[in-house]
């Protein structure tokens, strides 16, 4: 337990410094959404989405259980700890933000609202959210934005499909709770199990997870406060589960 709170402390500095940059941005100038630089952006977002965070996870997760090969059955517990922890927390998390708590608060996302303002939704946001299934909204996206080439919003390709794709609701950020999530659990377990040659990977965490909060908010899809209060909730998720794996792999 002494291990834990320690690592934890250790780490928390540098996590509890992501989180606040969160906060930076409503600081951030506006970027076009119809040129290379917003594709970008999009390809960072896609980073933290279901695929891009399993991808990562289970990259992160050999990075630290390499070893020598007579250590293969150790390896093998470890892993099945560290998918088996994370997967609950972060898809348990998600699916409950998803379907429990973002319906329950029922917030817009900032370009359905502009959409409505711009009256290229032909109804009001409220009117949208409630009178549509997601995947009903997301088809009628699809006819606004791409079938009668509506001319109030200029968007790339891949700006346009995410935005149809991002048709719930907007508060908490499902990409920077899973990002901030990823990022406090691998800095914690890399920090106290890691080589030190390895350790400065997993301090790169944090950074890409503070990149993934500004994208949502840079493709107009979240507000800062939406990515603040995702961020929150995947650190302290993030904790929780380091705290659970390195107990069951010390066989606390």
């Amino acid at each position: 337990m002494k291990d834990i709170r320690s690592t934890l402390i250790k780490t928390s500095p540098t996590m509890l410094t992501a989180w606040g940059l969160l906060w930076a941005s409503r600081l951030l100038a506006s970027i076009r959404l119809d040129t290379p630089f917003a594709t970008a952006v999009v390809w960072l977002t896609n980073s933290a989405d279901v695929i891009g965070t399993i991808v990562l996870g289970l990259g992160l997760v050999a990075l630290l259980i390499v070893r020598a090969p007579l250590a293969w059955r150790r390896s093998l517990r470890d892993v099945a700890t560290h998918v088996s922890v994370v997967g609950l927390l972060l898809g348990g998390g998600a699916l409950a933000n998803e379907y429990l708590l973002k319906p329950s608060l029922a917030v817009p996302r900032p370009n359905i609202v502009r959409l409505a303002a711009e009256d290229a939704l032909g109804m009001t946001a409220q009117r949208f959210y409630e009178s549509m299934t997601k995947e009903e909204r997301q088809q009628y996206l699809g006819h606004v934005l791409i079938a009668t080439g509506d001319p109030t919003v200029s968007l790339t390709s891949e700006v346009r499909a995410h935005w149809i794709c991002e048709a719930g609701y907007s508060l908490p950020s499902g990409h920077a709770f899973s990002a901030m999530l990823l990022a406090t659990y691998f800095l914690a377990m890399g920090t106290a199990v890691a080589r030190r040659w390895r350790r400065w990977f997993f301090y790169l965490l944090p950074p890409w997870a503070v990149l993934v909060g500004w994208s949502r908010v840079a493709l107009r899809v979240h507000r800062p406060e939406d990515i603040v209060l995702g961020g929150l909730i995947g650190l302290l998720l993030g904790a929780v589960a380091f705290a659970l794996a390195r107990r069951f792999l010390r066989g606390e």
